[in-house]
């Protein structure tokens, strides 16, 4: 039985959204690659010829604790149909996961963000923030290679502003 191309390239999706959200720490005890991926939108485009697919309006994807929205997700995939590069844009695109032993849940918004699985780095363009606990994150390019777990902001990241962090004090 041969599966159809739509079904590849919707798995191929919901593994590289998966890649790409993951958090920088260990996710909550009920996440993990077993868990069902929901995936909704307003409309959705599969273009073969080109290796792309595009999902649009009111994107939602939750894996888990996992959940992410955004206005337009695109997809390029190689030709296994496994994701190479995906961007998402909104007003904002947002993404929240809850990590083990943290109260809050980690955040992250922008108005575009990529993934490039190539070279493993996440990028959060244009008024990008990470929230962590009470802690923030600021600037118009924020990017995570994670391979070398190494962040970089602002002009190091070939941004334009200033890396604004504000950190709270610890609670007693």
């Amino acid at each position: 039985m041969t599966i159809p191309r739509t079904l590849t390239t919707l798995a191929a999706l919901s593994l590289a959204l998966t890649l790409l959200f993951a958090p920088q720490c260990l996710p909550a005890p009920e996440d993990g690659d077993e868990q069902p991926i929901y995936l909704e939108a307003d409309g959705a485009e599969f273009i073969e010829a080109e290796s792309l697919s595009i999902y649009t309006g009111n994107v939602f994807i939750r894996q888990g604790s996992m959940e992410f929205r955004g206005d337009r997700v695109t997809v390029h995939h190689d030709p296994e149909h496994r994701p190479k590069l995906i961007t998402a844009t909104g007003t904002p695109v947002t993404y929240r996961q809850q990590v083990e032993g943290e109260e809050k849940a980690v955040e992250a918004k922008a108005l575009r963000m990529e993934y490039d699985k190539a070279q493993d780095e996440i990028t959060l363009i244009d008024q990008a923030v990470l929230f962590q606990g009470e802690d923030t994150f600021r600037s118009d390019r924020i990017v995570y290679d994670r391979t070398q777990a190494r962040v970089k902001a602002g002009t190091i990241a070939k941004g334009k502003e200033r890396v604004k962090i504000t950190i709270s004090p610890a609670r007693r």
